[in-house]
């Protein structure tokens, strides 16, 4: 006996959220070249890059809000905060091109320890997330 997966409908993502990445990539564009060396620019790109693409991710189907997946998405979210972060490090660093790093190794090792913290924040952003979103629409949604 053979199961067939069942086809639920896709959901585009909304407006705000293609305008949101738009604007970041704008941000980032005229970030690159200013010669900066403090982390909190790149934290805070890598925070609205972690959030838009978790927002994406709830966005591409409907279902019913879980609050486990939620909460799994805002755990995963958190921890590719400092990832993101050091990508954008190591591409602003290469952008420049000069003998000496922007980023001092003092500075990347910072944003490595604070790896549980962002993970825990998502965690707690996913749970909050996904409690009031399986409050809001306690009934499942019907997709015949």
């Amino acid at each position: 006996m053979k199961i067939e997966p069942r086809e639920y409908p896709s959901r585009p993502a909304p407006l705000w959220l293609k305008y949101t990445a738009i604007g970041v990539g704008i941000l980032m564009l005229l970030w690159l070249p200013i010669e900066d060396t403090s982390e909190s620019p790149v934290m805070v790109f890598a925070l609205i890059i972690s959030g838009v693409l978790a927002l994406r991710v709830t966005y591409l189907e409907q279902y019913t809000p879980n609050l486990l997946r939620i909460a799994l998405i805002g755990l995963l979210a958190g921890l590719c905060v400092i990832p993101i972060a050091l990508v954008l490090v190591a591409f602003k660093t290469g952008v420049h091109g000069h003998g000496v790093p922007d980023f001092p190794a003092e500075q990347i090792i910072s944003m490595l320890q604070s790896i549980p913290l962002f993970t825990l924040g998502g965690l707690f952003l996913g749970v909050g997330s996904g409690v009031w979103l399986t409050a809001k629409n306690p009934k499942p949604l019907d997709y015949q």
